[in-house]
């Protein structure tokens, strides 16, 4: 019984009309016939009620008359043909050839009624109910609703086509999320940027009133101090600026995919991860097959990549270790180090634009490090994932 539903699950809508049409021509031709043969046999009642009242059993037979001749004194006997239809009462004539006509022109009207019947009910079990769904889902999309699903259980052509608008309107709807995403992430990050800029612009603003007000007064040690100070500040905000320009090119950035082998890409790691060794001993690691094929934008990968390693060399104590793998459609490579780790807070908002760690002090880093491989890792349709593990570990995902 269920491979009976399954069958008619999967059937096409081509398959099932023509099913249709054969049980149409089928059904209309049975009962054209059983029709047709009523009204025959309404035509065979009034024959054989006429038969009976002449009393005679063909309807054209040849019965003998007997007729008297006066002139030669006797009688002659002859035969004619008896047709019953002559003797029809008027009624009887017009209801036989209705019946006559109807035995024949039930065919067009059975065929006719039969297909009618068929493509109702063809449309209310194949069309009525997909199309109703796609009509709603175009209405809804069009009203810029896409908190729905688009659910038909059927395998057929139109379930297909529900299978595709429900595709489109998961594509739609992800693609508004990570809009939605980039404003709320603009919105943090200008935030973030007014904040760190209050810093630099209220110390060039007390320096420049300090001068203003004072510098005759003050000693040329000190208004080099002030000076140096303010050149601080402006060297500061103009790395503010240049940064904040670099972020709006990697939002821009167009992802290139091109092929290249694991081992390719591992000697460039390689490479790059002993040119930056800085005293610190550097491991490296492939799991899986080392000739295999990758489909990747070498430059995006070698940036974050050169990014995670920088951030390793600041915070590993002595070892830092690299490993790559190729596995279900991604690219994951894993940047570890024997420092202390993320604490709890790092591991939430250590991705986010302009956030420093709770062990940074220092004022030379924006703390963007990791928020551009974030960028850049979903550009390419991965991730990034903080976690600790007998130091700091930063995995990264690219989608081939």
């Amino acid at each position: 019984m269920g491979k009976i539903k399954e069958f008619f699950k999967r059937k096409s809508i081509k398959t099932a009309l023509t099913t249709s049409m054969l049980v149409c021509i089928i059904s209309a031709l049975l009962l054209s016939l059983f029709l047709s043969s009523i009204c025959q046999w309404g035509q065979s009642r009034y024959y054989k009620k006429y038969q009976i009242q002449f009393g005679v059993s063909d309807p054209e037979i040849v019965i003998g008359f007997d007729k008297k001749d006066d002139e030669q004194k006797g009688s002659i006997s002859y035969q004619t043909l008896l047709n019953l239809m002559d003797h029809f009462t008027p009624t009887d004539w017009t209801v036989y050839n209705i019946l006559g006509f109807s035995s024949i022109g039930v065919y067009p009207i059975c065929f006719i009624f039969c297909i009618v019947a068929t493509s109702i009910l063809f449309y209310k079990r194949h069309m009525q109910k997909p199309l109703a769904i796609l009509d709603h889902a175009a209405s809804q999309i069009a009203d810029n609703n896409l908190d729905f699903k688009i659910a038909y259980d059927k395998e057929d052509e139109l379930g297909k086509l529900c299978v595709s608008f429900e595709k489109m309107r998961q594509a739609l709807q992800e693609s508004n999320e990570e809009m939605w995403r980039q404003m709320e992430e603009r919105k943090r990050l200008n935030a973030a940027f007014s904040h760190d800029l209050r810093t630099p612009l209220t110390v060039l603003k007390g320096q420049s009133e300090l001068l203003r007000q004072y510098a005759p007064k003050m000693t040329a040690e000190k208004v080099s101090d002030a000076s140096e100070m303010m050149h601080r500040h402006i060297v500061r905000l103009e790395e503010y600026v240049q940064t904040m320009g670099e972020l709006q090119r990697l939002e821009d950035i167009e992802i290139v995919r091109q092929p290249v082998t694991m081992d390719a890409l591992c000697r460039q790691l390689e490479e790059t991860g002993e040119a930056v060794w800085d005293e610190k001993r550097f491991s490296y690691e492939v799991i899986g097959n080392r000739n295999s094929d990758l489909d990747i934008d070498m430059a995006i990968v070698m940036r974050v990549y050169e990014n995670l390693l920088a951030n390793a060399v600041r915070f590993a104590k002595e070892k830092i270790k690299v490993s790559a793998e190729s596995q279900d459609g991604y690219l994951y490579l894993t940047v570890s180090d024997d420092g202390t780790g993320f604490a709890e807070k790092d591991l939430e908002n250590a991705t986010k634009p302009f956030y420093k760690t709770v062990r940074e002090t220092d004022n030379e880093h924006f703390g963007m490090g990791l928020n551009i491989c974030k960028i850049l890792c979903e550009k390419h349709g991965g991730y990034i994932r903080l976690s600790n593990r007998n130091g700091a570990v930063v995995t990264v995902a690219f989608r081939q």
